[in-house]
């Protein structure tokens, strides 16, 4: 047997193989030409298995199954006739449900069939559905979605002491309370005033604000009107709010109060005064009036008629009352009347207002228009007729109460919507 292990070394049928003593070299060389050549035919030779094909061809053993010179891949696919296309490649046998999946191969509609075993009733199409996703109102909207573009406005003031200025011993500042409820902060304004000298405009700029004794920060719970609050160690009074506030409290069933009068300080009311006397809003005094009547006169104008600048001003303004008359004497009832009052030259027309068949005469005059006095007294004169009490104005004709025309208590119960106005 020949082996290729290294001397002194264990073989693989267990031996071991010690080392021979070497020849001197002329011996070897001698002994080595004499010695004939042996050949070992290539089926007499027993090799053991190894794992390295180069090595089994160098030697000139039999090469292993399935490998030759052709590197070219074997095909697993024939036609047989009458039979159709085979599978040369012996693999494992098809499941059932793999048969079943080929099976319906054979039907060229097969797609379609099974799409509609799979197809499910569609609900119907909602108006949300034609929105985009990014456009869609959530169904629980967060604070800064729900409440977006919304204020809660209060107004207020608070004191402020002046102790350099005689006129004055104290001011009081009106400012805006603006509570965004998207995010829960607030801020302050105060409007400016044409030459306070006081710098106005923002008073507090928008943020958190926290509570004087430190839990949390300030809500809408904080705000009343008619309450003080407590903002950084200063104390304001809130007098008020606008209708959306209100409306706000109102629908969540708060009771926000009712509003405050905003109150006045010296300076206030010295400021309004004159900026009200600049613009000419003052009455002209009795002193002012007669100096210019005065300079009219020297001037050669002739003095204005009381009565044409009456006319001139209230041409063709008439008030219109509706009235009725209780007549208590026999065959009597009740009369309906219209009143008219001219504003031209203080007159008034009364007549009757009479339904369709009242069997009535066709006059509906009651009163000729004149003016109409209060209390008409008979003087010694025959004829004549002395007025205690003046005529009847404009401010003596109200609704609801009545009036005397010549003895008759004529009861006024509505009037148009000028003379409402009026």
């Amino acid at each position: 047997a020949i082996s290729t292990q290294a001397p002194g070394r264990v073989g693989s049928s267990g031996r071991i193989w010690a080392p021979r003593p070497a020849p001197p070299p002329g011996q070897a060389r001698a002994s080595a030409l004499a010695r004939p050549r042996a050949t070992f035919p290539e089926a007499a030779m027993p090799l053991q298995k190894s794992l390295s094909l180069p090595g089994l061809m160098m030697i000139g053993a039999t090469l292993p199954k399935h490998i030759d010179h052709n590197h070219a891949r074997k095909t697993t696919f024939s036609m047989r006739l009458n039979h159709g296309p085979i599978d040369l490649l012996q693999g494992p046998r098809p499941s059932s449900s793999s048969a079943a999946s080929a099976d319906k191969l054979r039907d060229p509609g097969w797609r379609q069939k099974e799409q509609s075993k799979m197809m499910r009733a569609q609900p119907d199409v909602q108006l949300e559905d034609l929105i985009p996703g990014n456009m869609r109102h959530p169904r629980i909207a967060p604070a800064w979605l729900k409440h977006e573009k919304q204020v809660l406005r209060f107004y207020g003031f608070f004191q402020e002491s002046v102790s350099d200025r005689p006129d004055e011993n104290c001011r009081y500042r009106n400012v805006s309370f603006m509570y965004y409820m998207e995010d829960g902060t607030m801020a302050m304004t105060e409007p400016k005033v044409e030459n306070s000298g006081i710098p106005q405009g923002m008073f507090l700029k928008r943020g958190r604000v926290p509570r004087p004794d430190g839990a949390g920060f300030v809500g809408p719970d904080d705000f009343r009107c008619g309450a003080e609050i407590s903002l950084y160690g200063r104390t304001y009074f809130i007098t008020g709010c606008d209708r959306f506030t209100r409306w706000f409290y109102e629908q969540n069933g708060i009771d926000i109060g009712e509003d405050q009068p905003m109150p006045e300080d010296r300076w206030q009311q010295t400021y309004k005064l004159n900026k009200t006397a600049e613009r000419g809003g003052l009455p002209m005094s009795a002193q002012a009036m007669d100096a210019k009547a005065l300079g009219m006169y020297q001037a050669g104008s002739p003095p204005a008629d009381k009565k044409v600048t009456q006319f001139l001003l209230n041409d063709k303004k008439v008030l219109r009352f509706k009235a009725y008359w209780d007549d208590s004497t026999l065959y009597g009832g009740r009369i309906y009347l219209v009143v008219h009052y001219y504003l031209a030259d203080n007159t008034m027309e009364i007549n009757e207002a009479h339904c369709r068949n009242s069997g009535r005469d066709a006059y509906p005059v009651f009163f000729r228009r004149g003016p109409l006095a209060k209390n008409n007294i008979m003087t010694a004169y025959p004829g004549m007729l002395s007025n205690n009490g003046g005529d009847y104005m404009p401010e003596d004709l109200m609704v609801g109460q009545a009036i005397s025309v010549w003895g008759r208590q004529v009861v006024l119960y509505d009037c148009d919507d000028f003379t409402q106005k009026f």
